[in-house]
């Protein structure tokens, strides 16, 4: 077995419980190797995803045959050799106990568990005083020997538990105290045909709780009474320890661990289960793992010969449900690397989605005037995203899943650009009209509601690029020259961004030609378009004529994208033609001169291009003699008759 091998059986967290320091095993904790008087030990992913641990007092640094060299106080060759024998799993190289056992001094006589329970509503007062006590008297021998018998338990931990007053008898049947604060007001108890009940009357539902739960400890979880104790007959486990007594009592694990860091849920595989489960994740900080049992339940599957080991490498296994929310302290702890860390990390690159211009992940902007073509051209680009096709000399590479927002077009018209181009299953349509018309509701994506609502349908759906046209009439309530107004999208079009969604989002051009609004909603996009629009000084007014052009470069190329003229047509039979070639943009910015926009500055804003590149235009104008300069300002030269 290899190193890398061995940290896969035996990660970093798991070979702290087989050292007995399972409460060590997190982000805050103190540290093992010194009189510690606050937490200055962490055991964490680094940016590769390899456990690590470090304490920030000064004891060192590693992963886990690094933990073994220090605790051991052993060579490093020492130290590796146990290591793979542990993940072997050689049992002359584990300590003495299981790989839950805690101190000696937990498991001595002194130790008392003492059950407790949030109290989640005011208590209702009981008519009659409840006598616990008398049901634990009852429990004989007997009593103990059938349930150790029935339930797989050994019998020894059934008589500790009632040593400990954890388990009576009340009316013939197995019984569980109830606690309100330190005070045992009434029983769980388990009638004779499997139904479970509160006794006395009007005794409210509560957890059974095992332990302390201290700042950022972990926690098992269990839906059943049965559960919870052959997880801790089998672990030897006697805190942290948390059984809602029902499935639908999920809100008692919130609060009674509010302050844990990771919960193991040892979720029943049935539909209460599931829910169970759900309303956990839904409602805590926590991070929350759930382990996999091979049978309905955690006691069916240890009466059936589960071992230790077993329940270990289920917990090692675990699926990750939920990750807790990181403080900054821990987020750095995590985050920084070094360059030489930087420079060895392995990151995915990100596709590149049309042309070398248009890649996952990617935000950008469609601008044009009024009828221009935006939604022609956003359209067409959608298409071909959604089918591995092309558009003009840009091609995809391979099919993804498009939804295109739709906030302003009557939806027979879009119906007739996307019959006119073809179908496919891979593009979506969010019809402004159609989601009034079926549910009532008004879309308007700078609301946090529908953010998430779209955010939830791209991931659930696999979507991989959103289009919203526009953003006039779909970002309703922002004002559009106002930068702090753009705070209502930018923490959405992050988040997007980071789960690999690419936006394009397409805007309407000011009567100046550039871009409506605030000039920040640029500054994070990964490039921008403009449409010109060609239909106005041209002889052929059919179709959509524009030309696009790159007013903000794609970061995902050193290459310059030429502007090019497209003409978008509906043939006779209804389907849209597309032709495209390279624009002549020497001679709109001649036309732009014989406008009277004659100084680099204007010529500049005109076309919506920097200023050294009016300078390459204007040079080869002139070496074309197709215009003068006069000190600062161009004439175009007149053509001959």
């Amino acid at each position: 077995m290899t190193i890398d091998e061995a940290k896969k059986v035996l990660p970093l967290p798991a070979l702290l419980h087989r050292e007995g320091l399972g409460d060590h095993a997190k982000k805050s904790a103190k540290c093992p190797f010194h009189d510690d008087d606050r937490n200055s030990f962490s055991v964490y992913k680094n940016g590769s995803g390899v456990f690590q641990w470090k304490c920030f007092a000064g004891c060192g640094r590693g992963d886990e045959i690094d933990f073994l060299e220090k605790r051991r106080a052993i060579s490093r060759s020492d130290a590796t050799k146990l290591f793979i024998e542990m993940a072997g799993g050689s049992s002359g190289s584990k300590l003495p106990g299981t790989a839950f056992k805690k101190a000696k001094a937990v498991m001595s006589k002194d130790w008392q568990p003492e059950p407790k329970s949030v109290t989640l509503t005011k208590p209702v007062p009981l008519s009659q005083t409840f006598d616990w006590q008398k049901c634990v008297e009852a429990f004989t021998d007997k009593h103990a020997e059938a349930l150790a018998k029935w339930r797989g338990y050994s019998p020894e931990f059934v008589r500790e538990f009632k040593e400990k007053g954890l388990i009576g008898i009340y009316d013939g049947c197995y019984a569980f105290p109830v606690h309100n604060a330190s005070h045992v007001v009434g029983a769980h108890v388990r009638s004779e045909n499997g139904d479970w009940f509160y006794h006395p009357k009007g005794t409210k539902a509560a957890p059974l709780i095992f332990g302390e739960i201290a700042e950022g400890d972990t926690v098992h979880c269990f839906e059943s009474t049965w559960d919870a104790l052959a997880f801790m007959d089998l672990s030897d486990e006697r805190s942290g320890v948390i059984c809602t007594r029902g499935a639908s009592n999920a809100r008692f694990v919130i609060e009674a661990a509010s302050k844990a860091s990771v919960l193991y849920l040892w979720t029943q595989n049935d539909a209460a289960g599931e829910k169970w489960q759900k309303d956990i994740c839904a409602n805590t900080k926590a991070t929350v793992k759930r382990v996999k049992i091979p049978a309905h339940d955690l006691n069916d599957w240890t009466r059936a010969g589960a071992t230790v080991d077993e329940l270990v490498a289920a917990m090692t296994a675990a699926e990750t449900l939920r990750e807790q929310e990181k403080s900054w302290d821990e987020a750095l702890i995590e985050s920084i690397v070094t360059s030489r860390e930087l420079g060895k990390l392995a990151l995915a690159p990100r596709k590149k989605l049309l042309g070398e211009w248009f890649a996952e992940a990617d935000s950008g902007f469609i601008y044009a005037p009024r009828g221009a073509g935006k939604t022609w051209f956003a359209l067409a680009i959608a298409q071909a995203l959604s089918t591995a096709g092309k558009i003009g000399d840009w091609g995809s590479r391979e099919a993804v899943k498009v939804l295109y927002i739709d906030t302003e077009m009557p939806p027979d018209l879009m119906k007739e650009r996307i019959n006119g181009m073809g179908t496919n299953e891979r593009l979506t349509i969010l019809s402004h009209d159609i989601l009034f018309e079926r549910c009532e509701k008004v879309l308007n994506v700078a609301t946090p509601e529908v953010q998430a609502a779209i955010t939830k349908r791209c991931v659930d759906a696999g979507v991989k690029v959103l289009f919203i046209d526009n953003l006039s009439t779909g970002a309703r309530g922002m004002r559009e020259n106002e930068s702090d107004d753009w705070e209502k999208l930018i923490p959405w079009l992050l988040d997007l961004r980071r789960r690999k969604i690419a936006v394009v989002i397409i805007h309407h051009a000011g009567r100046s030609g550039n871009m409506r609004g605030t000039s920040r909603r640029e500054d994070a996009v990964s490039w921008i378009i403009c449409l010109d629009d060609l239909r106005k000084d041209g002889e052929d007014k059919r179709g959509a004529r524009f030309v696009s052009r790159f007013v903000k470069c794609s970061r995902n190329t050193q290459e310059i994208m030429p502007a090019l003229e497209w003409h978008f047509m509906t043939e006779t039979d209804g389907q849209i033609s597309i032709s495209h070639k390279v624009a002549a943009t020497i001679g709109v910015f001649v036309e732009h001169i014989r406008d009277g926009v004659s100084k680099p500055c204007d010529l500049a804003e005109a076309m919506n291009l920097p200023g050294y590149a009016i300078s390459k235009l204007a040079k080869k104008a002139i070496d074309q003699g197709l215009i003068t300069k006069t000190g600062h300002e161009y004439q175009a030269v007149e053509e001959p008759e």
